[in-house]
């Protein structure tokens, strides 16, 4: 997934969804804008099951522990 993450073809697409999603207009205020810091992470997760694609505000040690699952089973096939 970390691939898509660094494709603004992608991100734009996303966005797109995002704000026809929500009527075609989302706004987002100056406020909003400050409250967003570089600690801030989201996961972009796939659920085969429903073939959604979830977006996710994570914890930064939620985050360091997944890095590191994903470093200790580099063979292991995963959907997310």
């Amino acid at each position: 997934m970390n691939q898509y993450l660094n494709d603004p073809e992608y991100l734009f697409s996303i966005l797109t969804a995002l704000v026809k999603k929500n009527g075609g207009k989302i706004t987002i205020s100056k406020e909003d804008m400050a409250q967003v810091s570089k600690g801030d992470l989201i996961g972009m997760y796939y659920e085969p099951k429903t073939d959604n694609l979830i977006l996710k505000e994570v914890e930064p040690e939620d985050m360091l522990q997944a890095s590191s699952m994903v470093r200790d089973k580099k063979d292991e096939v995963y959907e997310n």
